[in-house]
């Protein structure tokens, strides 16, 4: 179960559109020069996309710093964590919980075993940070225990769905930990563009002489592209042609590798998305405080969602009434590890926020049914 589905929506409540904040896309659209060189390559279609994405990687590693056979482009993350599990085949995963489905999804479609490590609603907020050695050894005996046995570590930061971002402290030592467990990582960054630069930092920078880091990195959220799907894959040369073997060779089509080139080409791109939601954030969070009722709690994240936990309702009721409003919300109820009720909200524009708390407001001033 995934946001964003607007074809089942249409179904189930019988309305022609919807406000849709189930899926944490940009709402302010793609570059200009997006639209541009769509019209552009459309008479391209006739053919079939390069195999290897050339252009799109050598775009990628040039923005990146570095070299290209560590690069593999993919038909979205969610396609690239499929083929890595082909690729890697682990006997047994360990995912942190509550995460992204698609991990134990990818994992289960190789008949992994699973270790479920708990993270609970402040994700990687709630670690300690880690002032003395002391606290530092612990850190790396409990995660010890977690890892052993493991081949194979999902982790993502920003953290879908709490929206929290690992210490880079504790990154570096789970990097140390599963060396010694001889145990890859999976480290997905789908959401990185959308940090501000005080929180933004990237694994990329150390896959340099790390066999077991693998980075994934998607294009699909922060550049608006979810119809097209484009995510990348970073990792060793070695790691990447194996994965190779197991990926659809024609997985990005021609119009999804030049709309991601001219995605990265436009430097100032980032720096707009940012500003403006960081104002419809802050608008947000802002009169949430002042306008939402007490059984609804604000969990906030550093990206472009945010969780809300129902103090006296099931996530599914609120949800239902909300799309019956026309707007569309995550729930979590199927979030292992998330223990409650809660919604995950996309953040968007300043007017489609306020519509979302006219309408909680409303809804939840109704009597409401105790949740069990």
């Amino acid at each position: 179960m995934h946001g964003g589905n607007l074809r089942r929506a249409r179904e189930v409540y019988g309305l022609p559109g919807f406000l849709d904040l189930s899926a944490n896309i940009n709402p302010f659209g793609p570059p200009d020069s997006v639209w541009d060189k769509i019209k552009e390559m459309l008479p391209e279609i006739v053919n079939y996309p390069d195999p290897e994405s050339k252009q799109l990687r050598t775009e990628l590693a040039s923005q990146f710093d570095l070299p290209l056979n560590c690069i593999m482009a993919g038909n979205g993350a969610g396609e690239l964590l499929f083929t890595l599990a082909q690729a890697l085949k682990p006997g047994k995963v360990a995912i942190p919980m509550p995460s992204f489905s698609e991990y134990e999804h990818a994992a289960r479609a190789v008949a992994a075993d699973i270790s479920y490590i708990p993270l609970g609603v402040q994700g990687w907020a709630g670690l300690p940070p880690l002032m003395t050695p002391l606290d530092r050894e612990d850190f790396k005996n409990v995660w010890r225990q977690h890892l052993r046995g493991c081949d194979l570590l999902f982790l993502c930061s920003p953290h879908n769905p709490t929206g929290s971002v690992i210490a880079r402290e504790h990154f570096l030592l789970l990097l140390e930990i599963t060396k010694e467990e001889a145990c890859h990582i999976i480290f997905d960054e789908s959401f990185y563009d959308f940090l501000l630069e005080d929180t933004r930092w990237s694994a990329r920078s150390d896959l340099h002489n790390n066999p077991h880091l693998i980075v994934l990195y998607s294009m699909t959220k922060f550049y608006s592209l979810p119809g097209l799907r484009l995510g990348v894959c970073f990792a060793s040369p070695e790691l990447i042609s194996q994965s190779r073997r197991f990926r659809d060779p024609w997985s990005v089509n021609v119009l999804a590798e030049q709309a991601g080139i001219a995605a990265l080409q436009d430097k100032s791109y980032p720096a707009r998305v940012r500003r403006k939601l960081a104002e419809s954030k802050e608008f947000f969070q802002t009169n949430f405080a002042k306008q939402a009722p007490q059984s609804l709690k604000l969990w906030p994240g550093a990206v472009n969602f945010v969780l809300i936990q129902l103090l006296d309702r099931s996530s599914g009721e609120l949800a239902a009434e909300l799309a019956k409003q026309g707007i569309l919300v995550r729930d979590c109820a199927n979030f292992k590890g998330l223990q409650g009720s809660f919604i995950r909200v996309a953040i968007k524009d300043i007017p489609s926020m306020q519509r979302l708390l006219d309408s909680l407001a409303l809804l939840t001033s109704k009597t409401a049914v105790p949740h069990v």
